[in-house]
């Protein structure tokens, strides 16, 4: 890692000018240091299509595992959404397929305290419990009803994100960092 991607990292705050690079830059841990310092997106500002990216998930492996998880239904494209209320809205994710564009795994959003072991800090929450299981979707909407995402602001039109998926509390204590830019788009409305 580069030494100014290293200073970002061990002393960023919100108010520092953090790029993408400089996130695709660091190593997995240190992304995950970084998320626990940074705070929540003001609500409203969650509106809109954000661009969407995988970071280092540590190892080969779990770079492996988490890029199936986010492209089985296509190429992962965005992360949208749209408040419904002062902190309650929903979302989805659109993937491009042979096709052309889908949105779907669909999700509630939300602001609170994170789960995260040892943060107490607010974070915007995407839960998609409740648009996914194995009825609606079979073994991927079953295996999509335990993802849980957080988001965190990390500059203008930049987003940390940390999610957790998967059957086991084991599985779900792995900690997935990606990027949110944007918003790129609007927000398309189901069935628009």
């Amino acid at each position: 890692m580069s030494e100014p991607a290293r200073e970002i990292s061990q002393n960023a705050s919100p108010s520092q000018a953090i790029t993408s690079l400089d996130l695709r830059m660091m190593p997995r841990d240190e992304v995950v240091a970084l998320y626990h310092r940074l705070e929540a997106p003001p609500f409203e500002e969650m509106h809109g299509e954000f661009a969407a990216s995988l970071l280092d998930q540590g190892t080969a492996r779990g770079f492996l595992l988490s890029a199936f998880a986010v492209n089985m239904t296509g190429r992962w494209l965005c992360k949208a959404f749209e408040p419904t209320g002062p902190t309650d809205g929903h979302g989805y994710n659109s993937f491009m397929t042979p096709r052309g564009v889908r949105r779907g795994t669909r999700m509630r959003t939300h602001l609170g305290p994170s789960k995260l072991p040892n943060d107490t800090g607010d974070a915007f929450h995407l839960e998609y419990s409740h648009f996914n299981d194995l009825k609606r979707g079979g073994p991927a909407g079953a295996y999509l009803r335990t993802m849980f995402d957080e988001v965190r602001k990390a500059g203008p039109g930049l987003y940390l994100g940390i999610g957790r998926v998967g059957f086991t509390e084991k599985a779900r204590s792995d900690l997935h960092p990606f990027i949110l830019e944007g918003p790129v788009a609007p927000f398309v409305s189901p069935g628009g």
